[in-house]
């Protein structure tokens, strides 16, 4: 599906944590309402992305417990286990088919295309280039794992690995993008929970009760 009538664009869910906080538990198959949480964002990605690339060191657990509904989902290994979800993003770009990537990290229930959509307008709204990145900013934070970026960060996100520099906000600090504060998506009526993640066993006790 082309994003109204535009460029396709690549998804991509980033599951390669040690998920240490979680016991060890990989969080994107943790489960609410009886749907898994990487379920969920399979269904929301695959309504704007052309593709959807899932970045894991164990491909393996994916293929065991999930049937794939959708045709262009691709398992992806990092190429730097260990190394963060900058990491991830370096193994998303060198794969991805499109030039434009919506990236999100798997322990995000409720992610939001509608937000996505709205990112991808901003990121494409400078000139023929746009910006290198469109990147949330609710309540004062920016939110880098439910952002979109340009394929051209790859060599920031190169050149920080070589130095062992694995900040996401380090990379941010190389790049040109633009913010998305909380009244830009209010104003459309997206809830701001889209980048909402579960890191503990507590805070996903507290998801589950609410």
């Amino acid at each position: 599906m082309d994003y109204r009538g535009g460029p396709p664009i690549t998804g991509v869910i980033l599951a390669g944590g040690s998920n240490r906080r979680m016991g060890g538990k990989m969080k994107a198959l943790l489960s609410i309402n009886g749907e898994l949480f990487i379920e969920r964002q399979l269904a929301v990605l695959s309504t704007i992305c052309n593709e959807i690339l899932i970045i894991t060191n164990e491909p393996a657990m994916f293929e065991q417990q999930l049937s794939w509904s959708q045709a262009n989902v691709r398992i992806i290994r990092d190429h730097q286990p260990g190394n963060g979800p900058l990491a991830g993003v370096q193994a998303a770009m060198a794969a991805a088919y499109y030039d434009e990537l919506w990236v999100v990290a798997c322990d995000m229930p409720f992610i939001s295309s509608v937000a996505a959509e709205m990112l991808l307008k901003l990121r494409r709204s400078r000139g023929e280039e746009g910006y290198d990145a469109a990147i949330p900013q609710l309540k004062s934070r920016l939110q880098p794992l439910h952002a979109i970026y340009h394929r051209r960060c790859q060599s920031a996100i190169d050149e920080l690995l070589a130095a062992e520099q694995y900040r996401v906000m380090g990379l941010l600090e190389r790049l040109e993008y633009i913010k998305a504060e909380d009244s830009f998506f209010m104003e459309k009526g997206v809830p701001l929970n889209f980048a909402e993640n579960v890191n503990t066993p507590e805070e996903f006790n507290r998801l589950e009760r609410s």
